[in-house]
């Protein structure tokens, strides 16, 4: 991650749903001094895993992708079996995510502006 501040076009993806190791990474990058914008820092998660940590480290910058896996169900589902069971964790942030969920339907309901993620830039929150 440190070469992908120099500017060199070096790029560093986060492949993770684990919430330890995504805000471990954060503090790294702030121990760094790495900004979230143009450090050629991003993340990567499956579609509806971790959906409400992949949103605060957009609102904090950070580009995020989500990928789908497709192919025949046969090879499909031990794909996903296999990371829901390394990702068991993933299920203490469903709280998180159904709360998020609620405070942006209001917010849409009501029209206003996002305010920024609780806090600060997010770091080790995500």
């Amino acid at each position: 991650a440190h070469k992908a501040a120099a500017g060199d076009g070096t790029a560093v993806m986060v492949a993770t749903h684990n919430q330890r190791s995504i805000a471990y990474v954060l503090d790294r990058l702030a121990e760094l001094g790495i900004p979230a914008v143009g450090s050629g820092v991003y993340f990567a998660q499956l579609l509806g895993m971790r959906d409400h940590v992949s949103f605060a480290l957009g609102r904090a910058g950070f580009r995020v992708y989500k990928y789908v896996p497709y192919g025949p169900v046969r090879e499909v589902m031990p794909y996903l079996l296999r990371r829901a069971e390394e990702n068991a964790d993933m299920l203490s942030g469903v709280g998180d995510e159904v709360s998020m969920l609620w405070r942006e339907l209001r917010r849409r309901a009501a029209r206003r502006p996002l305010s920024p993620p609780a806090g600060g830039a997010g770091h080790g929150h995500a």
